[in-house]
């Protein structure tokens, strides 16, 4: 059985450089990409992934908040979900619960909040910027962001254990104290 734990560093919730300071694209970057993404089969880890797990674009995108953030506990990913906006292929969120108290559901959205939650590439969003070319941090709404190089390893060992699309891996994140 394929599993994924995520886990994060306490420090990656500190994701201004100075937290005095007001919102923008070059304080909202410290501490980013520190978390690790770990998948298992049958308990023996086949990858080890870097993760943005923290939302960090508060102030930068409107409706945007910390407390999109997803919390430690269980939930399950649904691999290979249509990705609309994003590089390569993505994976929706279901059942984790953010900061603000908010239920991810099985569509990966909260009844709030219209936009998905996901695992997706670190580029800048579709025409943008060329394929594979990463942004300068992971950027995220709350999404779990992942390199895009490591995205598709991520697919790949997703393929090569014979998961299909819409298929759900059980998932824990876990914080670091």
């Amino acid at each position: 059985m394929i599993t994924v734990k995520i886990v994060r560093k306490k420090i990656s919730l500190q994701y201004k450089q100075n937290s005095s300071a007001p919102a923008d694209w070059h304080n909202n970057d410290a501490h980013n990409s520190l978390d690790s993404f770990i998948v298992y089969k049958d308990g023996n880890p086949l990858g080890l992934f870097i993760a943005q797990t923290v939302a960090n674009l508060e102030g930068l995108d409107a409706g945007v908040h910390f407390t999109d953030t997803i919390v430690p506990g269980s939930f399950h990913i649904r691999v290979f979900v249509p990705g609309r906006q994003h590089y390569g292929r993505v994976h929706g969120i279901v059942g984790a619960q953010t900061m603000a108290g908010d239920l991810i559901n099985d569509q990966s959205i909260t009844a709030k909040n219209p936009y998905r939650w996901l695992v997706h590439d670190w580029e800048k969003l579709n025409d943008a910027n060329p394929p594979g070319v990463d942004t300068r941090v992971a950027w995220s709404a709350g999404c779990i962001v992942l390199p895009d190089k490591q995205l598709y390893q991520f697919g790949q060992i997703l393929d090569s254990n014979g998961i299909r699309p819409g298929d759900l891996i059980p998932t824990t994140l876990e914080e670091e104290v």
